[in-house]
């Protein structure tokens, strides 16, 4: 089921501001690269998997425990069948992996974390938001009492993994903070592993996006980081908070460093005017990332869908060592109007008594991530109009469909327009749909 989100003009005005921002942080930057594949020889000397955003809730049987699971379940399976790098060497969190910060949680993590990683893959964790939120409500907790009991005496971490240098940065405190002494921190662990591996990748991981990076770094994301990291080019970051679709290609970003956004393991979300939109899929959906790294320095990062347990097809990147291919401008040019299958629209009525608008999916060079939807009755009064986050957090193709509330009975025509990741519009699909009163 789509997400309704507001469509209103100031919205409209603000996507159009950013895209034309964007546009012009990627000039110079060139367009028309097409993004290479993977070579045949690409060998492997370094594998993890990334995710962000469990929220745990201290509970075995919660969904949220048992994607987590999943997470290294998967992540296992497709090392032991790669066809010749066989280890998994780490598992990354980046934040918010319990719901609260509550000891039941770090608990319940705990258990997760000891009965499911195998043999010498490391645990590489950062606290995000939600590892504050008792703090910030119950007087007496400090946060960091439980990550330090549950987890590691330190919050922020810097280790060697096969020659590749990993730094992980928690929050200084419960508002949200990065002192000027851990962003110094940060630096200085930089400037360490500069002196050690010189232009070869260095993976840093915090909780919220690097400001003006990928999808959901407006209003989801740290200045402080931005400004941290944009001297080292050789950063490849990784972060989560916004939860946003992490196959959305608005999620990779070549900059001043490389940024990946991670989706999150349970609860995907998307935004179609970047500021007020924000909005959940009401589909079950998880997504995390697998990263492999060969002696060269060349990396691979592929999405995952951890729901349906397959990769998601368009988003197998290769960064081949010091060059920038992945910027908004380039992903950009290749961007084209969303195209609408062959399918007809339909109607059914659920056991709420809501009319359930059910259509096929719209494709151009990417997935469209949201759709205009306008629903008319037969008098041609206007009872739905609204843009709406799509499906693609699910990397199965089977259709899109979106809830327009409860409607009288008779025939509605239904017009939707798929729109891309940066904004192209497509052909509209037109249709006439009958509601009935019964619930179907």
């Amino acid at each position: 089921m789509i997400k309704m989100l507001g469509g209103n003009l100031f919205g409209k005005l603000l996507t159009m501001l950013f895209t034309a921002f964007f546009g012009v942080l990627s000039l110079g930057t060139g367009t028309g690269k097409t993004p290479p594949e993977v070579p045949e020889d690409f060998e492997p000397v370094l594998r993890f998997a990334v995710c962000s955003d469990v929220h745990l809730s201290g509970e075995a049987n919660d969904v949220n425990a048992k994607e987590f699971r999943e997470f290294f379940t998967q992540s296992y399976a497709y090392s032991k069948d790669s066809d010749s790098y066989k280890s998994l060497d780490a598992v990354m969190i980046c934040g918010d992996f319990t719901n609260w910060g509550r000891e039941s949680e770090y608990r319940m993590y705990q258990k997760i974390v000891s009965e499911e990683l195998k043999g010498d893959t490391k645990h590489l964790v950062c606290m995000g938001n939600h590892e504050f939120i008792e703090e910030r409500e119950t007087e007496g907790i400090n946060a960091f009492d439980n990550y330090k009991k549950y987890v590691y005496e330190n919050v922020d971490t810097h280790e060697i993994i096969n020659g590749y240098h990993f730094i992980g940065l928690s929050y200084s405190d419960k508002d949200e903070n990065y002192s000027d002494e851990k962003i110094q921190w940060l630096k200085s662990e930089l400037d360490k592993a500069v002196a050690d591996t010189g232009d070869k990748p260095i993976f840093v991981y915090q909780h919220p996006h690097p400001t003006l990076t990928v999808y959901g770094s407006i209003n989801w994301s740290e200045i402080k980081i931005s400004l941290a990291l944009k001297d080292y080019p050789q950063v490849i970051n990784f972060s989560g908070h916004s939860h946003y679709n992490a196959s959305d290609p608005r999620s990779i970003h070549q900059g001043k460093f490389t940024a990946m956004g991670t989706g999150g393991i349970t609860g995907l979300e998307g935004n179609v005017n970047y500021i007020d939109g924000n909005a959940g899929s009401q589909m079950a959906s998880s997504s995390y990332e697998i990263v492999e790294a060969d002696a060269a320095g060349n990396v691979r990062i592929r999405v995952f869908d951890g729901y349906n347990d397959m990769f998601y097809p368009e988003n197998d990147y290769y960064l081949p060592t010091g060059e920038k291919i992945y910027t908004w401008g380039n992903l950009r040019s290749f961007d084209t109007k969303p195209l609408f299958a062959e399918g007809e629209i339909k109607a059914e009525v659920n056991a709420e008594g809501e009319a359930v608008i059910s259509f096929p999916d719209a494709k151009g060079y990417y997935d469209a991530a949201s759709y205009n939807v306008t629903v008319k009755d037969s008098s041609g009064k206007t009872v739905f109009c609204s843009s709406v986050i799509s499906e693609y957090v699910s990397a199965v193709d089977d259709g899109a469909s979106v809830n327009i509330g409860k409607q009288e009975k008779g025939e509605y025509s239904v017009e939707i327009k798929g729109v891309s990741p940066y904004a192209k519009i497509g052909k509209a699909i037109k249709g006439t749909v009958e509601v009935k009163a019964e619930v179907e």
